[in-house]
C-alpha cells in the first residue's frame, strides 16, 4: 500500500485501476497504473494492493497475481529492491505496475473496510513476531551469561547482570500474555464464537499490543546487544541483527503514533472502554491470593486512571487526547499485561509456582498507566539552528 505519497495515510494512493479492453482474463478485468514505494515479500506469488477506481473518489482492494504461468512478471516492473536497515531476508522492493491485470475484492469503493480486516491479522502476527524476537534475544543472552566469564565468576553469578536478564524476561511474559489474549480474541472471532463485547475489545487491543509489543522488543534487543559487550557489536556474530530485525516492528503495519491514534479512534466509534474495563474488573475480582493483595489494588487503580482519563479526554478538545494518545496506549497495555500476569500467578498456586507471583508482583510494581495528567499548554517541537 506505500506509495511516494504517503503510508499509513492511504488517501494519498495515486495508483489508478482501469477497466482492461481485452476478455481474456474475466476475473482480471482491471488493469492497475502506478508505483508501489515499499512492497514486502516480493517473491510472493499473490498481493493485495489498494487503487481508485477510474473517477472513484474512495479506494478499492484488489488481489493480484505477480505472475504468468511461464514464471514472468504480469506487467510489474522491479525498479530496485530495497537497501534495509534489517529483515534482509525478506525481499522489498519498489515496484511500478504498468496495466497489471487485477480482481476485484468486495464492492468498488470499499477497500478501505476491506483492507482493515487484513490488518487484524498483520498486527497481530507483529506482535506475535515481537514475543518471539524478545524470546530469542533472551535465550542468546542467558546463555552466553552461563557461559562468559568476568571478575572471577560467570556473568550469571553478578547479582547486576543477573538483575538485568530478569528485567528483559519480565518484559517477555508481559508482551507474551498481552499478545496471546489478542490472539485468543481473533481465534473466537474467526471461529464466530466472539460476542458484540469480545469484539469491542478485541478493535481495542489489537493496535495496543502491536505498538506495545514491538517498543518491547526494540529495547529487548538492544539490552541483548550490550549483555554481550564488544562481540554484540560485531556482524558475524549476529547478535546485532537482533537489533535490526527488531525496528522494523515498530514501524509497518502502522508506527506506534498512527496506531495510538486508532486507539483514540476505537473509543470513540464502539464500546470498547466500557467492555474492557466490565471484563477487567470481572477478571480482577476473581484474584483471591492474599500475596497478590496489594497487586489487585494498584490494577484496580490503573483502571481508574484509564477510565479517568477518557472520560476528560471525550470533555476536552480532540488536541487533549492526542498529545496524551501515546501514553494512554501504554496504559492500557501495561494494565492489560498486569491484570493477565496475575490471572496466571492465580492459577499457579496450585503447583506452588512461586516465580509467577514474583513476576506479576514485580510488573505490577511499575507505573501501570503512565498516563500524561499535565494540564498545561501543548509543547512546541524545539527548533535548533
Amino acid at each position: 500500500m506505500t506509495e511516494r505519497t504517503g503510508g499509513s495515510d492511504v488517501s494519498g494512493t495515486s495508483t489508478l485501476a482501469r477497466l482492461g479492453t481485452d476478455s481474456a482474463s474475466a476475473d482480471y478485468r482491471y488493469r492497475l497504473v502506478g508505483t508501489k514505494w515499499f512492497t514486502s515479500a516480493t517473491t510472493s506469488q499473490i498481493a493485495i494492493t489498494l487503487a481508485y477506481i477510474e473517477g472513484q473518489k474512495s479506494l478499492s482492494v484488489f488481489l493480484v497475481r505477480l505472475r504468468n504461468d511461464d514464471g514472468g512478471l504480469r506487467n510489474i516492473r522491479v525498479n530496485r529492491l530495497k537497501d534495509k536497515l534489517g529483515t534482509r531476508a525478506l525481499p522489498t522492493a519498489e515496484l511500478t505496475l504498468d496495466g497489471t491485470p487485477a480482481h476485484l475484492v468486495g464492492g468498488e469503493g470499499d477497500g478501505v473496510r476491506k483492507i482493515a480486516s487484513m490488518f487484524n491479522v498483520t498486527r497481530v502476527y507483529n506482535a506475535v513476531a515481537a514475543v518471539a524476537g524478545m524470546r530469542r534475544a533472551i535465550a542468546l543472552a542467558r546463555d552466553y551469561a552461563g557461559r562468559r566469564k568476568a571478575f572471577g565468576k560467570r556473568l550469571l553469578d553478578h547479582p547486576l547482570h543477573a538483575e538485568t536478564l530478569a528485567a528483559m524476561e519480565l518484559e517477555w511474559q508481559a508482551g507474551f500474555v498481552l499478545a496471546f489474549r489478542v490472539v485468543e480474541l481473533l481465534g473466537i472471532q474467526e471461529a464466530g464464537t466472539a460476542t458484540e463485547d469480545d469484539l469491542a475489545r478485541l478493535r481495542l487491543l489489537i493496535p495496543v499490543a502491536k505498538l506495545y509489543t514491538a517498543k518491547q522488543a526494540v529495547a529487548v534487543a538492544s539490552e541483548a546487544v550490550e549483555s554481550f559487550g564488544g562481540a554484540g557489536y560485531i556482524e558475524d556474530t549476529g547478535i546485532p541483527r537482533l537489533l535490526r530485525d527488531a525496528q522494523v516492528l515498530s514501524i509497518w503495519e502502522g508506527t506506534t503514533n498512527v496506531l495510538s491514534l486508532d486507539v483514540l479512534r476505537a473509543l470513540e466509534k464502539t464500546n470498547a472502554l466500557d467492555a474492557f474495563l466490565g471484563d477487567a474488573r470481572e477478571r480482577l475480582s476473581s484474584i483471591r491470593k492474599e500475596s497478590l493483595g496489594p497487586s489487585v489494588v494498584r490494577v484496580r487503580d490503573a483502571l481508574r486512571a484509564i477510565e479517568s482519563f477518557a472520560e476528560r479526554a471525550a470533555q476536552e478538545a480532540r488536541d487533549y487526547a492526542e498529545v496524551r494518545a501515546r501514553s494512554f496506549s501504554y496504559a492500557l497495555a501495561r494494565t492489560t499485561a498486569a491484570l493477565l500476569l496475575l490471572e496466571y500467578a492465580q492459577w499457579s498456586t496450585a503447583s506452588s509456582e512461586q516465580s509467577a507471583i514474583a513476576a506479576a508482583t514485580r510488573w505490577c510494581a511499575g507505573d501501570l498507566a503512565p498516563v500524561e495528567k499535565s494540564d498545561g499548554p501543548i509543547p512546541s517541537p524545539i527548533l535548533i539552528g
